[in-house]
């Protein structure tokens, strides 16, 4: 079978998000399909181009609701941008399950978030607005102990005791920079090994573990650096 016959198969034309009709071949140019591959023998196809085609083939059927489980799993970069650019074009539902915070982003206006202990929270936005959110709750349910953090610190400086960095603070804060920037470079490097490896699954599982490792030891690193600055920064003026 032909690429064009597969997809006209499944369907001749789909509803786009002005009510307007799209062609099959229309479908398949914009899924990098151009007119010069659309009679082409599927079996001739590599098997990036089978994914893209066969995710065409399911939208081709005029879906009205779309339910995605871990989609960057299966879909190289390339395939998951047009994903990506379709979803944001989609008029209906979209109701995805997926770990990649990014693609989240990119395509969630809602959250259904599982904490674990059967703790399910919903969320108004992407991935990076809930983040923000659990920060600026971690801030008011840390009031009550700041408050108290401030009349020690009040006290501390009646009683003349200074405040000082210990030794391994001190290390640390020398060495700190270094270290964010080494991991700022390791994450570059992750992401260009992604787009080289986007069609060996298995190769890019491990890289975007890694990725995820890489993102928390920065997180850490970025929040012991604001620490010990601002600790710095009061020495000094005491």
């Amino acid at each position: 079978m032909r690429v064009i016959d597969y997809v006209k198969e499944r369907g001749e034309y789909v509803r786009s998000e002005d009510g307007s009709l799209v062609s099959a071949s229309k479908m398949l140019e914009r899924f990098l399909f151009p007119s010069s591959m659309q009679y082409t023998p599927i079996g001739k196809l590599s098997g990036g181009e089978k994914r893209r085609l066969y995710l065409l083939g399911v939208l081709m059927n005029d879906v009205n609701v779309l339910l995605l489980d871990e989609p960057t799993n299966d879909l190289d970069i390339q395939t998951l941008q047009i994903l990506e650019d379709y979803i944001e074009h989609f008029n209906g539902p979209v109701i995805a399950v997926s770990h990649d915070r990014y693609f989240l982003d990119r395509i969630s206006d809602k959250l259904f978030v599982f904490e674990g202990n059967g703790v399910i929270k919903d969320s108004v936005g992407g991935y990076s607005d809930y983040v923000a959110y659990r920060k600026e709750a971690a801030k008011e349910m840390a009031a009550p102990a700041q408050e108290a953090k401030a009349k020690a610190d009040t006290w501390k400086k009646t009683t003349a005791t200074k405040l000082k960095m210990s030794y391994n603070e001190m290390k640390e804060f020398e060495n700190i920079e270094s270290d964010i920037e080494k991991l700022e470079a390791g994450l570059e490097q992750i992401e260009e090994d992604m787009a080289k490896e986007a069609s060996n699954y298995s190769k890019l599982g491990e890289l975007m573990a890694e990725k995820e490792r890489q993102e928390a030891a920065l997180e850490e690193k970025m929040a012991r650096w604001e620490y010990l600055s601002e600790l710095d920064e009061k020495i000094k003026n005491q």
